[in-house]
């Protein structure tokens, strides 16, 4: 599922005119950046289709290559003061596009560098780390914006990539799949085998039904906590930035707690059922948000959410490897993407208009879609019978 350091405050919280329509919030030009950089992950399904037909590794270092190559000229017109604000909002595409490439491919090979018996643990490893990075990266790049500017954040950023791509290269050479990928590669070219991916994933029942939990529960949750967050730090709770950021790292603590866990204790083996749990957990702790009447609440049950979202990150994402067809790996994991993320648009300017008008009642929505997605798995006898 989609983690929630990726979404931000909406404008739609900043501005006290009255929308008359959730289409009137793409009149705000920083929304509008935001819809089309969330867009963004509809590449990731052709991403997923080159992890499958070039294999993951070349896939990932394709994108570590590119992000250092474009990245490294920015630091470079950042240094000489020649840098314009075009330049910056296009490489910041070309870094959206790249980074979507890199995600499926980087999920898609994990089966094939551990043991089975591992992926619970490695998922774990990733999931933390990518938790550390969202801390210590901005923390990091002040301290050398203070020291020695700008430019040279940006070219830590460029060497940061070009290191990732040694290490990289040091992945195997040869993937398990391939054998089992040349007939479909044959069978049409890269839009074939994106439509092939999505034929596949929506065929198989299991997937099918993690698909639409994935996008019921991330549509609820990226409205409500890029939308609903900032409005209830700075409005209900009278917190400003520093509330909200507590809000924030309390969720993130919670998620690092439950990635960790989740390394070190089995996977349930009644499946399904953890996936109603953990839909329901989320539920209540969503809508409890907005019913608590101050900050310190708030943040303790946004933590107790964060465990809920790190633990189905990790075993989560370990039963789709699990389940998937080696040479579907990189196409499906890149539909689990756009199934978290391709809706937070909708989901943005949806919440808008009901933030500001009553942001408990968007919290209380949003925690009543989680439980009824919750609900609807557990009368399901396919979902609760998933092992």
């Amino acid at each position: 599922m989609q983690t929630i350091e990726e979404t931000t405050a909406s404008p739609a919280t900043t501005s006290a005119t009255p929308r008359r329509s959730p289409w009137t919030v793409l009149r705000s030009g920083p929304f509008r950046n935001l819809w089309l950089a969330t867009t963004l992950s509809l590449f990731g399904m052709v991403g997923g289709a080159l992890a499958d037909r070039l294999t993951p590794r070349l896939t990932m270092l394709g994108s570590m290559a590119l992000r250092a190559a474009f990245v490294a000229p920015l630091a470079v017109l950042v240094l000489t003061g020649r840098v314009q604000m075009w330049q910056v909002y296009g490489i910041a595409f070309v870094f959206g596009v790249v980074d979507a490439f890199f995600m499926p491919a980087r999920q898609s090979i994990l089966p094939r560098v551990v043991a089975d018996r591992d992926l619970e643990a490695g998922n774990a490893v990733l999931n933390v780390t990518a938790q550390a990075s969202v801390i210590l990266g901005p923390v990091l790049g002040g301290l050398i914006v203070q020291a020695l500017g700008t430019g040279w954040a940006f070219a830590a950023d460029a060497a940061s990539f070009a290191i990732g791509l040694v290490f990289v290269l040091l992945l195997p050479t040869v993937s398990a799949s391939t054998a089992a990928a040349e007939p479909r590669r044959a069978a049409g070219g890269l839009g074939g085998q994106i439509m092939d991916g999505l034929r596949y994933a929506w065929s198989d029942v299991g997937i099918r039904v993690m698909l639409i939990v994935i996008a019921v529960i991330d549509f609820a949750a990226n409205g409500a906590l890029g939308v609903g967050l900032p409005t209830m730090a700075h409005g209900k709770f009278a917190a400003g930035a520093s509330g909200l950021g507590i809000l924030f790292g309390a969720w993130g603590i919670g998620a690092t707690a439950g990635a960790l866990g989740s390394g070190f204790v089995a996977p349930p083996k009644r499946f399904g059922w953890m996936i109603v749990f953990i839909a329901a957990w989320l539920g209540i702790m969503v809508g409890g948000v907005g019913l608590v009447p101050s900050l310190f609440p708030a943040a303790a049950l946004m933590g107790i959410a964060g465990i809920g979202t790190g633990v189905v990150n990790t075993y989560g994402v370990s039963w789709l490897q699990r389940r998937t067809d080696p040479a579907m790996q990189g196409r499906v994991m890149s539909i689990v993407m756009l199934a978290s993320m391709g809706l937070t648009p909708v989901s943005y300017a949806v919440s808008g208009p009901i933030a500001q008008v009553n942001p408990t009642l968007l919290f209380v929505l949003a925690g009543g879609m989680m439980l009824a997605c919750a609900a609807g798995a557990a009368a399901s006898r396919t979902a609760r019978s998933l092992r």
